[in-house]
């Protein structure tokens, strides 16, 4: 461990002195430089330990004071999660005293400086989820995502910084995607950088490849062996991420790539990061094939995020405000498409056959379709309103929303067709994405509008699009997909699923009623969440698929319910399952064009 002097030199020496003075007494300090120090000297306490030291020029030295402040959300993942509360223990000191401060926030601690020149701040973190989104540290390893375990100074945002982190005696190894100037301290060029850096701690399993002339480094925790041949999971992870560097083109963006997997019975998911990734997944991913192509599925989501989100992104996301809401009606193009680009990427990269993929398209087509939300909330809105809904589904959740994950899928391959159809195979969505990197990222390192989304779209198709957007997008008009599937050759049709099947239009769980379906018998007839069936047509019963097993549409059936400890008795009309599902079937028309149609959209 350095002490904090040594660390103060390598500062200095690194950046130099800066010259600055605060306005007047009562600004805050400006443009000083910062060191951070992450330590786990007890990691089975859950415990991070984190430092922070301020080098403070002469001309500082008037300033009043200083404000830390902790995220409340972390990019990715759209809900205030309130980071401060995990934070104990604050304490300020200067060379000379301990240092005064005071709370004036939910996460905002103000140190008052005196005439103090260097300033360390002090404070435990609790890291105990186990989540992308957040830290956790136990015996076993430490994981740390930057805006659950950092502090930041609003003026210093944009500075650079080093980062030291401290493993515990136990851990050897440190897995992070920041350029490293000695072992374990590292170089951050600003607080985004640090947020986007998370960083794994412990005995991880190491594999590393290289493509398109970019390190790539995988990083596996589990607490049990994986069973994997090394050799061919770089292969496969190696056919992914180039695959997924078609899409844009162009030079790679990344100096080196990260991927932190980290595989425990119950937890999936992913969060992606300018240079790196967290992907969780069960040891048993590697297992058999289906288990090992979803897997890919998600490295192949998280990896083109590097592209679609983090470099090409839409206005609102980035630079962030960690401290509140950053509202945006393009989650659905950001998330929706990058769920569509993850099995596109797959069968770019030969991993999934044109029937998996017409499969996983009908798939997202059938989840929305069937869900009554999708006529209640438009896309767009289920981007605004991840904030309060997505992340925080209730009961009626299905009635009343939709995904913007699976719905912006769906309008990334409608857009997809669209535009194979109008070009004739000339141009596809890459092309609306290309644009847009370019003009955007490339160009001036800046978000798109929602017109200037519509916009590329509109240049790439040669189509005016107001009336698909205004419907579809803006509004919650069944998307007319036959005509569509058509640009490709493909026939599709809906079908009636579980036609002449009786339908109460609720599920249990342990004959407690858990959700029910708009319109459907049980809804507009008066049975409630959280009700305890006891009885159908005055019987016991042991599953509700064996009370309507003799039953037919038109009959109905009595259901007997205990809430709030008293019994009320209801007559169910069983109406017809409204689900259907959509069929997608390759015409194989003649014509060339149709065939080049369907060759540009399958990749074949």
């Amino acid at each position: 461990m350095k002490s904090k002097n040594l660390a103060f030199l390598l500062l200095l020496s690194l950046f130099g002195a800066r010259n600055t003075v605060a306005a007047n007494k009562n600004e805050p300090l400006k443009n000083y430089s910062m060191t951070y120090e992450l330590s786990m000297p007890q990691p089975n306490t859950h415990y991070f330990e984190v430092k922070i030291a301020l080098d403070l020029s002469e001309k500082n030295k008037s300033a009043d004071f200083v404000d830390f402040k902790m995220a409340a959300w972390t990019p990715g993942s759209y809900l205030i999660r309130e980071y401060a509360k995990n934070v104990e223990g604050f304490e300020a000191n200067s060379s000379k005293k301990n240092l005064k401060y005071q709370k004036t926030s939910k996460n905002t601690w103000r140190v008052f400086l005196g005439d103090s020149k260097k300033v360390e701040v002090k404070y435990r973190v609790y890291a105990n989820e186990l989540s992308v989104r957040n830290a956790h540290l136990d015996a076993s390893h430490g994981y740390a995502n930057g805006a659950a375990v950092f502090m930041f100074v609003p003026e210093l945002m944009n500075e650079k910084s080093i980062l030291e982190v401290v493993p515990h005696k136990s851990f050897s190894k440190v897995s992070v995607a920041l350029p490293e100037i000695s072992k374990n301290i590292f170089e951050v060029q600003d607080f985004d950088t640090l947020v986007d850096s998370p960083i794994e701690i412990g005995n991880q399993d190491i594999i590393e490849f290289e493509s398109m002339g970019v390190k790539h480094t995988i990083a596996n925790y589990s607490l049990q062996p994986l069973n994997y041949d090394k050799k061919q999971v770089a292969a496969d992870y190696k056919k992914v991420v180039e695959a997924a560097a078609t899409v844009i083109g162009g030079p790679h963006p990344c100096k080196n790539y990260l991927f932190i997997i980290h595989h425990l019975p119950g937890i999936g998911g992913g969060l992606e990061h300018l240079n790196s990734t967290t992907c969780q997944t069960s040891p048993e991913a590697y297992e058999n094939r289906d288990k090992y192509i979803g897997f890919l599925g998600l490295i192949a989501h998280e990896y083109f995020h590097l592209w679609n989100v983090k470099r090409l992104r839409p206005v609102a996301l980035g630079p962030f405000d960690y401290e509140s809401e950053n509202y945006t009606n393009m989650l659905w193009v950001s998330e929706g498409f990058t769920s569509y680009y993850q099995h596109d990427i797959l069968r770019r990269a030969g991993l999934i056959d044109e029937n998996k993929m017409l499969s996983q398209v009908a798939y997202g087509i059938n989840a929305i379709e069937s869900t009554y939300g999708n006529k209640v909330q438009s896309v767009a809105e289920a981007s605004w309103d991840a904030w309060i809904k997505y992340y925080r589904p209730n009961e009626n959740s299905n009635n009343s929303t939709v995904s913007y994950y699976t719905k912006g899928g769906v309008i990334a391959n409608v857009l997809n067709m669209l535009i194979i159809g109008e070009t004739h195979a000339e141009k596809s969505l890459d092309d609306v994405l290309r644009l847009l990197y370019k003009d955007n990222y490339l160009a001036k390192n800046v978000g798109f509008t929602d017109a200037e989304f519509k916009k590329a779209c509109e240049t790439v198709s040669g189509k005016d699009l107001t009336k698909f957007f205004e419907n579809c997008i803006y509004g919650t008009q069944t998307i007319d997909y036959a005509k569509f599937f058509e640009n490709v050759d493909i026939d599709a049709t809906f079908t009636q699923t579980q036609k002449d099947k009786p339908w109460l239009g609720l599920t249990m769980r342990n004959n407690t009623v858990t959700r029910i379906e708009r319109e459907s018998g049980a809804y507009t007839n008066g049975i409630y969440v959280n009700d305890e069936i006891v009885r159908v047509d005055q019987k016991a019963f042991s599953t509700l698929d064996d009370a309507l097993r003799n039953k037919k549409v038109g009959e109905n059936i009595m259901i007997e319910v205990l809430r709030s400890g008293n019994i009320f008795e209801y007559e169910i009309p069983l109406i017809e399952n409204p689900n259907k599902g959509i069929r997608l079937v390759h015409k194989k028309t003649p014509e060339e064009q149709a065939k080049k149609n369907y060759k540009k959209w399958l990749h074949l």
